[in-house]
């Protein structure tokens, strides 16, 4: 079943209700002012559904005083039903409505000249034609205009008819992302407590479902999901929906709100956005204070143009959105500005960005300044050394996980950019060439220092990626490894192709060496292997340090330094000797120790897997 929302616009008394009653039955007026007065003030709501389609109408206030509940309801919806009436043609709130569906991107819709039975023929071509030039060049150019009477019903059924079949594009991209319902209206429903209800714009909503009410970040539960009064198993996007909420108060609760999936959208003061002036607008400044509609909200907002001093009618330009309190913004969402005195639209625009950072660099102008989703997730993995998470780029960008992939692939394809498996990461190619060369610099830095062959593992890993997620940075160690970049050893890394050692320390280290291993257990004292080899004691204690990193030493807890072929003789032995189970008692006598040497000894087989402490004896592991 295709699921959409069309919403009504026009003059104050063409007719929007009383056609929304003649197709639906339903009386959208729902306040006592409204049906003392006649007009209506906030929005109302009514349904068609035929099998195949099922249709949300939300009928919009025409009186200029009320332009706001107008946007409210205009925020969620796919298509428009414009409303002239007959015997009176195109009016001001006409344009202005028309105006605002056009800002929001509407691009579907349908016009009903209204009132028919009150106008002459001439008077009838005459609106028509006010009608064709005023959609002129617009999305309902080519959309014929269909006369009709809620009076006496002429031409209902033919718009019925016409508004369910209407043309929408129901992209499965939509349901694919977490839910987001901006809030319209909020009440007690007796026996039921706290209901919201709005226009689910993306995802879907079930009972027991958790949800999130933005921007204040409560979490809440729904109770029991209804369209249009009848209680269902689901809501998804392109629905008119109310929601029966638990763990929320309605004191807590307002028009305004978004209701989303628990942390996918993370409310902001800061919006970059390309803004748009109506032609008829007077000149937008630099620094001018303007109201931002966004959905059902009203925010007052501060315009910081990012090209020139001013924006010009008919003008677009990118801008920061500083706005006086949160809101639940996401990539791509279209608003509308008005100014607060006197009250006018003047314009609108899209989100491009919901966090910018305080700076925005030329290449991030270039990239948000364009429609390009792709662009703008590689520039967001650009600006950040060390990468961004698959989910997290989803956020930003509000779309699902698998459509950031689709989306990034070409590029990881063309080895631009660089993901990796576990966990899901993106990053530049140039950051993935800058911590190589920093790699290598840090290893033929090493290198210089006496008896050491290339870096330790965790200084590279310590200085050259400190804000990276330790498993990124290790497939970035590996692809190094991989291209014959570096010799991955475990604890260092080194420069492949090349000697351990230089030649002379390499000779010095096999002597130490030798000398450890004739020592045994009881290893020389550092003092004597200076004099014995006639050597600097940096030298020295850099090739103990090169031997140990290479495991032909073995360094003990307490830091005892003894012949790595000594302690496997003790473990091949150990494991020989047919024992379960060993005391140190037994372990000193056993291998002639001393205990100062056989508890160090013993922890050190620990570590190894060779031995288990239980109790104050060993088990022995093979």
């Amino acid at each position: 079943m295709r699921r959409f929302i069309v919403g009504t616009a026009g003059h104050i008394d063409h007719g929007k209700s009383a056609l929304v009653r003649a197709l639906t039955g339903t009386d959208p007026d729902r306040l006592p002012e409204e049906k003392a007065r006649g007009i209506t003030i906030d929005l109302g709501f009514a349904s068609l559904e035929d099998g195949e389609n099922r249709l949300g109408l939300v009928d919009v206030p025409g009186h200029e005083r009320f332009v706001r509940n107008m946007i409210a309801g205009a925020g969620g919806i796919d298509a428009v039903l414009l409303v002239v009436a007959a015997d009176e043609g195109v009016q001001p709130q006409t344009r202005e409505h028309f105006a605002i569906v056009k800002l929001l991107g509407i691009g579907s819709g349908l016009v009903a000249l209204t009132k028919i039975d009150r106008a002459d023929p001439e008077r009838l071509r005459a609106a028509r034609a006010q009608v064709e030039e005023l959609v002129e060049g617009s999305f309902l150019e080519a959309t014929p205009v269909l006369p009709v009477s809620a009076r006496t019903g002429e031409g209902i059924a033919e718009l019925r008819a016409a508004l369910l079949s209407l043309p929408i594009a129901q992209t499965p991209e939509r349901r694919r992302q977490p839910l987001r319902m901006p809030v319209d209206r909020a009440f007690a429903m007796p026996g039921f407590g706290p209901v919201v209800t709005g226009s689910v714009v993306s995802g879907t909503i079930r009972p027991e479902d958790r949800v999130e009410v933005l921007p204040e970040g409560l979490i809440a539960r729904a109770r029991r999901v209804e369209i249009h009064g009848r209680e269902v198993a689901e809501a998804a996007a392109g629905e008119r929906t109310s929601i029966n909420l638990a763990g929320v108060s309605l004191d807590a609760l307002h028009r305004g709100q978004i209701l989303a999936t628990p942390g996918a959208l993370i409310a902001s003061s800061r919006l970059l956005a390309q803004v748009e002036l109506l032609d008829g607008a007077g000149a937008l400044r630099n620094a001018e204070h303007v109201t931002v509609y966004h959905y059902a909200a009203e925010i007052q907002a501060r315009v910081r143009l990012l090209e020139g001093d001013r924006l010009e009618p008919g003008g677009r330009a990118l801008a920061i959105l500083t706005l006086a309190h949160p809101v639940a913004a996401a990539v791509e969402d279209r608003f509308v500005l008005r100014r607060p005195s006197p009250p006018e639209s003047i314009g609108g625009g899209e989100v491009r960005d919901c966090h910018p950072p305080r700076r925005l660099a030329a290449a991030d102008r270039e990239a948000f300044g364009g429609g390009d989703r792709a662009r703008r997730l590689a520039r967001r993995i650009e600006r950040r050394r060390e990468g961004v998470a698959l989910s997290e780029l989803a956020r930003e960008e509000f779309v699902s996980e698998a459509d950031v992939r689709r989306l990034l692939a070409p590029a990881v394809e063309a080895a631009t950019l660089i993901s990796t498996a576990a966990p899901e990461h993106y990053l530049s190619n140039s950051t993935a060439r800058s911590c190589a060369a920093a790699v290598t610099s840090e290893i033929d830095a090493a290198r210089l220092r006496p008896g050491v062959a290339g870096a330790l593992r965790a200084i590279v890993l310590e200085k050259i990626f400190p804000r990276f997620d330790r498993r990124v940075a290790e497939h970035l160690l590996a692809r190094m490894a991989a291209a014959g970049e570096i010799e991955d050893r475990g604890e260092t890394l080194s420069r492949p192709g090349a000697d351990a050692l230089p030649p002379a320390a390499n000779r010095l280290a096999e002597r130490l060496l030798a000398r450890f291993d004739m020592a045994g257990l009881d290893p020389p004292a550092p003092r004597d292997l200076v004099r014995e080899l006639g050597a600097k004691d940096k030298i020295v204690e850099g090739l103990i340090h090169y031997l140990v990193r290479e495991k032909r030493l073995a360094k003990l807890p307490g830091g005892l330094i003894v012949s790595r072929r000594a302690v496997d003789g003790v473990a091949e032995r150990l494991r020989a000797s047919g024992r379960d189970r060993i005391s140190v008692p037994e372990f000193k006598e056993m291998f002639g120790l001393t205990r100062r040497l056989a508890i160090p000894l013993l922890e050190h087989l620990d570590e190894r897997k060779i031995t288990r402490r239980s109790g104050d004896a060993r088990e022995v592991l093979r």
